[in-house]
């Protein structure tokens, strides 16, 4: 466990080659424990955090969206109250119904689903430290984020991601900008993705330009004749100079083209 701030704690798994993170904010009334990875045996450490500190403080668990990587924990803390955005129960549902072979199966504790859902925000008020929870579509229809105003943290899920975001939300290329511009204008400190390191508001501008110039590139080759199999738009062209790209985003990369080829 990593300590972020007075009242924000980090930790991290790597499964399936990358990184995730969870988050998790103590205020006085209550504990926000954000994303439980994938597992419940992941989330050991946090239970243990928790055991230390909770003092009988009502523990609250967030699923950012309803990827596996994000709730299949979520029996670490059953009988706790869980809260997601109002459509992440159904997808959660859906998701362990798909049979697709890029999501594992649930974990045999099962994966207790959400019993809150709210719509565009929550607002948990606390005298130590108020929390906001924002409806962020983008990466799906269902992400949300975790905001400290008092602390100025944004805990992101997969709404931001490092060296770029990905789609998994059909036609959702100008609702995911929208959702980046709105986090522009949150007064914040530290931006917290599940998956990249710890940055400021510098991995938001990143993530919109990523996005801006994607599709500016893919609508332009789609424009000019070229076949969504033959669109050559490497990832390098659309990040920082001497960012480092894994064969992981090299693939992500390649089905956000063909994402975005679809949509425009």
């Amino acid at each position: 466990m990593e300590q972020l701030s007075d009242t924000v704690w980090l930790h991290s798994v790597v499964t399936r080659g990358f990184s995730v993170t969870s988050g998790v904010v103590m205020a006085r009334d209550r504990i926000f424990v954000f994303d439980t990875l994938d597992s419940p045996q992941a989330m050991a450490p946090v239970a243990g955090l928790l055991e230390g500190l909770a003092a009988g403080r009502r523990i609250v668990v967030v699923n950012s969206h309803h990827h596996w990587d994000h709730v299949y924990g979520n029996a670490a803390f059953a009988g706790h109250d869980f809260v997601a955005h109002r459509l992440c129960r159904r997808l959660i549902v859906t998701q362990s119904r798909s049979g697709s072979a890029s999501v594992p199966p649930p974990p045999p504790e099962g994966v207790p689903l959400p019993s809150v859902g709210f719509g565009d925000r929550l607002r948990y008020d606390d005298e130590s430290a108020a929390v906001n929870l924002i409806h962020t579509p983008g990466h799906t229809e269902d992400s949300i984020i975790l905001y400290v105003p008092d602390q100025q943290v944004l805990l992101g899920g997969d709404t931001v991601e490092w060296p770029f975001p990905a789609f998994a939300q059909r036609d959702g290329g100008e609702v995911y900008l929208k959702t980046l511009r709105a986090l522009n204008q949150l007064a914040v400190r530290q931006v917290v993705p599940a998956h990249g390191p710890v940055m400021g508001k510098e991995i938001i501008d990143a993530n919109q330009r990523y996005l801006e110039d994607l599709y500016e590139a893919v609508r332009a080759s789609k424009r000019s004749g070229v076949n969504r199999a033959d669109v050559d738009l490497p990832a390098e062209a659309f990040i920082a100079d001497g960012v480092e790209i894994d064969e992981t985003y090299r693939t992500m990369h390649h089905e956000n083209v063909e994402w975005v080829y679809d949509e425009v």
